[in-house]
């Protein structure tokens, strides 16, 4: 039920937008109240367009407004200088727009935080100066008149109620679209993205490439929205978008509800009529558009709409029997076998059969990882046999972890190769290493908390399904029998791990426990052939730690080989197969259990004993 309330809401919101924009021209006679209403539909278009950077992939961008006016201004010159088609210059502008936002998107992307942000504010300021100081082209700071309005056929759309029904279908193809794309596996990846960048590569989501793509798409509904801007008014200024309008866009998507559609919209409508509102003060409205800014962030960080959708879901709590269409497990059946069954599930996107062969799966070759002057692997050699647990211990800062990094690819090595089922991956980034079937988890946990449970573990089949951006916008043949066999596959799995009564809840909302197993669980969604988990029975309680040591154990005896980093030498002993030991950097042990537990070094290593 929780499920389909939320697939109902945002289909009812779009149908009382449509059914607002159909009726309201006939019920307004003021020219005024349509003009208004048309600046909110443009300012919507482009407000959609920055909550997907922003909200979504969590992209920080104060230059928006650049490139509205970059379409306005290219699609405007090409009409009166050029005597070209308004047609024609949209899609010029479109084009254009798009080159430019990949020529600065991606290298301004590299950037995080505040720097991002510094660099998108530098190029609204130096595309400002352009219109301003190229006069010849753009009219400079007196603005350039004269722009012809858009028709269609014999029908010139010259007024404002002709202009409504053209914005406002713009602005609710707009909404299709956007819904459509966070709705689906690419969204799913943007959202991972924003929740944590390293969590996101690592399961297969080409983040530098996600990040340059939303940058586009954001970019091209400001452009559009530009375009229709600079036809409708048929004048356009340097002023209008300058710096100040984009950070009124800004606080458009953080009063709505950073990561909502209808958030956006929200924001939009509300605070692009409040300088008509308060036309008395409209030399303080910059102060306003702050303090309602300072207001919100304060205390309603989520946003207005968030808000209140958490408030109103929150009334219904969802129960075991709402969770699934599929049919239930059979209470009767051990929860290993339920584990088996989920990882042996034959679907397209499941895992082949792998042969039990003696060749290591993963061989480390004298890997070296500096950081500075400091050595935290040197010239560390091992094999992880196939279908085995192979066990990494030592002391905190024996460089673990970042020989976990290393062979996921979240880490370059300074010398040395590693080698997967013979292949050298030695440097290849996150999410080709995880094409090739080998999953993680982390130390320090890396659930997205901005997603439910259900889609954690959707994200886990990132790596293993194929629809992208224009398929998920437009919902093209196949994709709805993807995005089944994803949320299948998901399902399957937390049923498998029992934690299915959480499906639907706020990954943030789960105790420490169950967000280890959602973090397991979005691994093994993935069928890998390899996985890398890293202290995954820290913080857990005794009873926790067996059930983690069945569940690993299982996982092992359905053909997934296992690199385990623990300290628990009780769980260590139990289930490895194999032991490596490192202290420094430097390996000093490696065979199997009962040897490496005797060993003098490890013991000095430990204990401290010579």
């Amino acid at each position: 039920m929780a499920e389909l309330r939320k697939k109902i809401l945002p289909h009812s919101a779009l149908l009382i937008m449509a059914l607002a924009v159909a009726v309201f021209p006939f019920l307004v006679t003021n020219p005024y109240y349509l003009n208004v209403a048309n600046i909110i539909g443009l300012n919507i278009i482009t407000v959609l367009g920055l909550n997907l950077l922003i909200g979504y992939a969590g992209q920080v961008s104060l230059g928006h407004a650049a490139f509205c006016g970059i379409g306005a201004y290219i699609s405007g010159v090409l009409t009166v200088s050029y005597s070209q088609s308004p047609w024609i210059g949209i899609l010029v502008a479109l084009l254009v727009t798009a080159l430019v936002a990949v020529v600065i998107g991606v290298p301004t992307l590299k950037l995080h935080g505040h720097y991002l942000v510094m660099a998108t504010l530098g190029f609204n300021i130096i595309v400002n100066v352009i219109i301003i100081q190229w006069d010849m082209v753009t009219g400079g700071p007196s603005g350039f008149p004269g722009i012809p309005y858009i028709g269609i056929g014999r029908w010139v759309l010259d007024s404002d109620r002709k202009m409504f029904f053209l914005i406002w279908m713009v602005a609710l193809v707009a909404v299709i679209i956007s819904s459509n794309l966070v709705n689906s596996r690419v969204g799913r990846g943007l959202r991972a993205l924003h929740g944590s960048e390293i969590a996101a590569e690592s399961l297969g989501v080409n983040t530098k490439t996600y990040k340059v793509k939303v940058f586009v798409l954001s970019t091209l509904y400001a452009a559009i929205s530009g375009c229709l801007y600079a036809h409708y008014l048929t004048f356009i200024s340097p002023k209008t978008f300058d710096i100040f309008f984009s950070v009124e866009l800004v606080t458009m998507v953080i009063v709505g509800g950073m990561g909502s559609i209808w958030g956006a919209v929200f924001g939009a409508l509300v605070l692009t009529p409040l300088p008509n509102v308060l036309h008395f003060f409209d030399e303080y409205k910059d102060i306003f558009h702050g303090a309602i800014l300072v207001i919100i962030l304060i205390f309603l960080p989520e946003g207005i709409v968030v808000a209140a959708q958490r408030r109103w879901f929150a009334t219904f709590k969802p129960k075991a029997g709402d969770m699934f269409l599929v049919e239930a497990l059979p209470a009767t059946r051990h929860r290993g076998d339920e584990i088996a069954q989920a990882l042996k599930s034959a679907d397209s996107l499941g895992r082949a059969e792998y042969s039990r062969v003696e060749n290591p799966i993963l061989k480390i070759q004298e890997l070296s990882v500096t950081f500075g002057g400091v050595s935290a692997l040197a010239q560390v050699s091992f094999d992880l046999p196939m279908n085995t647990i192979t066990a990494l211990i030592g002391p905190n800062g024996a460089g673990k972890t970042t020989l976990i990094n290393t062979i996921s690819g979240l880490q370059h090595p300074h010398s040395g190769r590693v080698f997967y089922l013979g292949q050298d991956i030695t440097g290849r980034p996150a999410h080709a290493v995880a094409s090739l079937g080998i999953a993680r988890t982390f130390q320090n946990l890396q659930v997205f908390e901005n997603m439910t449970v259900l889609e954690n573990v959707m994200v886990g089949m990132h790596v293993r399904t194929r629809n992208e951006f224009v398929r998920c916008m437009f919902r093209l043949p196949g994709f709805a029998i993807e995005e089944k066999e994803i949320a299948t596959r998901a399902r399957q799995v937390l049923e498998s791990l029992g934690i299915e009564e959480k499906a639907h809840l706020p990954a943030s909302e789960l105790s420490y426990g169950e967000r280890k197993r959602v973090e397991i669980a979005r691994a093994l969604a993935a069928s890998p052939r390899l996985m890398l988990l890293d202290e995954p029975a820290a913080g857990l309680n005794m009873t926790e730690t067996n059930e983690m040591a069945d569940l690993i154990n299982q996982i092992r005896l359905e053909g997934i080989s296992v690199m385990l980093v623990e300290h628990d030498m009780n769980l260590v002993m139990k289930i490895s197969d194999k032991v490596v030991v490192l202290n420094y950097g430097i390996k000093i042990a490696d065979g199997a259990p009962e040897d490496v537990q005797k060993d003098k070094e490890v013991l000095a290593a430990y204990l401290g004993t010579e």
